[in-house]
């Protein structure tokens, strides 16, 4: 996952709290706060997991790749089942509101690990290498579980607050592609054991055909995103449509990193305010906003102004 794309589901997710209506007010249970903390400790393991298993790939150390490997999917795996049992058992708006940030976090945390398992895939070598490449799967599947349960919670939450979800589902499902464009340039290399190969194949095309669903299930919740998303989104999501199903690696990471930007300019993010004119805590962040207005602009008029789309 790009630095930006995870400052933005983090960031909004977390401007979700201030766009609380006054009118849910209650505390959460001690019981929900246990389990959010929990989901926030798991996610730290398996982030220092995943940072270990990369550098370990560098240095070619099969060993030390397989064991941060197992790390990071035991603890990713805790986050998002107690994320999920967060959202089961979730009785109010705050404590529903708690569920989809830690669903949010968790599966920002399984997709920095897609990303991660896709990248170095080609970079080990023999028992170690199928094991990475079986992860692959059990990862997107995991993922794209957590979007679904975000999606079912998405019609449960406050007005004020879903659109703040809705662009946390966007930003989850369809905000980069980069695991795709691993994925195809390791086969493309032609280096990989055939049965290697057939399992990365396999995991490629679950990867596109999810990415194809998330484009149809973003338009479905499209009116529930800010308005000033909904216009570009609209335009990107019909070019998409058009193309679906021979979409090739390189533009789709483009398009996703359109998506991306449309969705850090929103002003929950940016630091601006959130929605209900709160003031959002990405104000203390990072300000990944910066410049992106006229990045996207750059874009649009590369995908609609009838020119060649960027590759990345």
């Amino acid at each position: 996952m790009s630095q930006s794309r995870r400052l933005v589901v983090v960031m909004a997710t977390l401007a979700a709290l201030v766009a609380l209506p006054a009118t849910a007010s209650a505390e959460s249970s001690p019981s929900s706060s246990s389990a959010a903390a929990s989901v926030q400790k798991s996610v730290g393991k398996a982030a220092k997991a995943v940072k270990r298993m990369k550098r370990a790939a560098r240095r070619h150390n099969g060993g030390s790749v397989a064991r941060q490997r197992k790390i990071a999917r035991t603890q990713s795996a805790a986050a998002t089942r107690t994320a999920r049992g967060m959202a089961s058992s979730a009785s109010t708006s705050l404590e529903t509101i708690a569920a989809a940030q830690a669903l949010t976090l968790a599966g920002a945390q399984v997709d920095q690990l897609v990303e991660a398992i896709t990248a170095i895939v080609d970079q080990v070598t023999g028992r170690v290498q199928a094991l990475v490449a079986q992860a692959i799967e059990a990862a997107l599947a995991a993922k794209q579980k957590v979007v679904q349960i975000l999606m079912g919670l998405l019609p449960q939450l406050p007005a004020q607050v879903q659109p703040v979800l809705a662009s946390i589902i966007t930003a989850l499902s369809v905000g980069d592609a980069t695991e795709v464009v691993n994925m195809d340039a390791a086969l493309r290399l032609g280096e990989l054991p055939v049965a290697v190969a057939g399992i990365v194949r396999q995991s490629l095309a679950m990867a596109t055909a999810i990415m194809d669903q998330a484009f149809s299930m973003i338009q479905s919740i499209l009116p529930l995103l800010p308005a000033a998303a909904q216009g570009p989104l609209s335009q990107v999501l019909n070019m998409v449509t058009s193309i679906v199903g021979t979409i090739v690696p390189s533009v789709l990471q483009t398009v996703t990193g359109l998506i991306d930007t449309i969705l850090g300019s929103l002003p929950f993010v940016s630091g601006t305010s959130a929605p209900g004119g709160a003031v959002g805590p990405a104000a203390a962040g990072v300000g990944i906003a910066s410049g992106m207005t006229g990045l996207m602009m750059k874009f649009m008029g590369g995908f609609f102004g009838g020119r060649t789309a960027p590759a990345t």
